[in-house]
């Protein structure tokens, strides 16, 4: 297979050149301040990490269309002894995922111009709402990519976006033996809007992970979202997936297993109501996975789902959220089981509440209680969190 980097090499010499004297750098900084608790039951001890983000990000326009951009970030742990941050070997400890270090999380080059972006380096990359694809940026340490990037946005009714990915940074940082994956990926996603409030989606996905063969397979996955106004202070949304995933490349397995979600939203003044189901088959004793998405985001706060049950899974929930001025409360409640056998998984409830102290400051506290029935053992975690970001 040819690599599209050479591709890329000509797309950029075909681009005007850059001009003598570039624009001043913007440079912005963010830190990010974390306390977790895990207590976490059939092991020994109880975690409790403190850990601080320290980020700097710098864009430099370039000329017309051009710039580049590097992000650093460091992690620091205020403390090492009470966690298991999966390279400190504490396994008396649960894990919290966030071990100290520094990472360069963003290095590119970048031309834009008249619907056309074109992105060469270590870069973020989020698809859709990010449960295939997506940066996991909820850890200290987040996912990056060593890709090229094209993205063209033919009109407001249709969108493309593909990726070549050679290397995925993983959030264990570069110290973990997982922490990077050398791979072959193709990324592509298609939107289009052929009526007001509906839009289509179509994403197909080509891993070939050298690191994790197990993890290489082909994706193809459908959206579809409608929303609607039905009041001045009222509206709903409702989506739903469908995907199709077989092995690829090295992967020593044979499967195909399917994949799907419904999810209704309303929201109504300062309230939100949602409710919906997402399911990830299996196959041949192998289930659908999603190794580069943002998995927190999904099948509940307490993390117990990143890697999908060999009898796969099914997600109900309910969500309630209301929001008072700087206040943004959420309350989540699930119900697992396995996807094609009558075993009951366990329960969750996920409580969140953040506060805006001003634009550049957010304080978040959050709290997960799993009570396992048939699978995992019952895990309650809490967080307390500032960001500020200048």
């Amino acid at each position: 297979m040819t690599k599209p980097y050479p591709i890329a090499c000509c797309l950029l010499l075909a681009i005007p050149p850059l001009q003598a004297e570039p624009a001043e750098p913007t440079v912005n900084y963010q830190f990010r301040y974390r306390l977790e608790t895990v207590d976490q039951q059939g092991l020994e001890k109880n975690a409790l990490a403190n850990t601080l983000l320290s980020r700097l990000s710098l864009v430099q326009p370039l000329a017309t269309g051009w710039s580049a951009m590097a992000e650093a970030d460091y992690v620091t742990a205020l403390d090492h002894s009470g966690y298991h941050d999966s390279l400190n070997g504490k396994t008396r400890y649960p894990t919290i995922a966030d071990p100290d270090g520094a990472d360069l999380n963003q290095l590119f080059l970048q031309f834009q111009q008249q619907g056309h972006r074109l992105k060469v380096g270590r870069q973020r990359i989020n698809l859709g709402n990010e449960r295939f694809v997506g940066g996991s940026a909820w850890r200290q340490n987040e996912q990056t990519f060593d890709a090229l990037r094209y993205q063209w946005q033919q009109s407001a009714k249709l969108s493309l976006d593909y990726s070549y990915i050679s290397k995925v940074n993983r959030v264990f940082g570069n110290k973990h033996p997982q922490g990077d994956w050398s791979a072959r990926g193709h990324l592509l996603q298609a939107d289009y809007h052929p009526l007001p409030n509906h839009k289509l989606g179509l994403m197909w996905l080509q891993l070939d992970i050298a690191d994790a063969a197990a993890q290489s397979s082909q994706t193809a996955v459908l959206d579809y979202s409608f929303n609607q106004s039905l009041s001045a202070s009222s509206k709903h949304q409702f989506s739903a997936s469908y995907a199709r995933q077989q092995d690829s490349a090295d992967n020593p397995a044979n499967y195909s297993a399917d994949y799907y979600a419904l999810d209704w939203t309303l929201w109504y003044s300062e309230w939100l109501l949602a409710v919906g189901v997402e399911q990830l088959g299996t196959d041949n004793s192998m289930a659908f996975s999603t190794p580069l998405a943002t998995l927190h985001k999904f099948q509940g706060f307490a993390d117990k789902f990143l890697s999908t049950p060999a009898l796969g899974v099914q997600d109900r929930y309910l969500k309630l959220g209301y929001q008072w001025h700087q206040f943004d409360l959420q309350s989540h409640y699930h119900q697992y089981k396995a996807s094609e056998e009558d075993q009951d998984y366990g329960t969750e409830l996920n409580l969140q509440l953040s506060y805006n102290l001003s634009k550049e400051h957010q304080l978040l506290l959050k709290y997960a209680d799993y009570q396992a029935k048939q699978l995992f053992t019952d895990t309650r975690k809490f967080w307390l969190q500032w960001l500020a970001r200048f």
